[in-house]
């Protein structure tokens, strides 16, 4: 049962009818890309550092792929400035293509193989997630 309005009163008659704004979506995948990213080339040097072995092999893994880990740090790093980004991602999901193809067709110690597998993986889909979530 309705309340009655006094005559008189500030209440309107009718209802007022009013549209609903839709809220904005937070912008997280960006931000999430380039933290895989970074967290991809830190974590590949760290394992450059501690995990591969110190005979022959492990040295000249710990070569090459510390040098590509080294690109992809600073390659995130130069995405938080005003440089263009396309070159930038091209560059990350190249060495990351390149981590994942050398862990699967080099035949390198199992430390190796997991690191190289596991970071390229991750370095590919933070750079996906960046790509997709900047719409500059």
């Amino acid at each position: 049962m309705a309340t009655p309005v006094k005559a008189g009163s500030n209440v309107p008659a009718t209802a007022t009818t009013t549209t609903i704004v839709p809220a904005e979506p937070v912008h997280v995948v960006g931000p999430f890309g380039w933290v895989l990213i970074l967290v991809s080339g830190i974590g590949m040097i760290l394992a450059t550092w501690m995990l591969y072995p110190p005979d022959a092999e492990g040295m000249w893994a710990g070569y090459y792929d510390g040098f590509m880990a080294t690109i992809v740090v600073v390659c995130a790093m130069a995405l938080r400035t005003t440089l263009p980004k396309q070159p930038l991602l091209a560059i990350c999901g190249l060495c990351g293509i390149l981590f994942v193809l050398f862990g699967v067709f080099l035949d390198n110690s199992t430390w190796v193989t997991v690191a190289e597998l596991a970071f390229g993986a991750l370095l590919l889909i933070g750079t996906g997630l960046y790509a997709a979530g900047t719409r500059d």
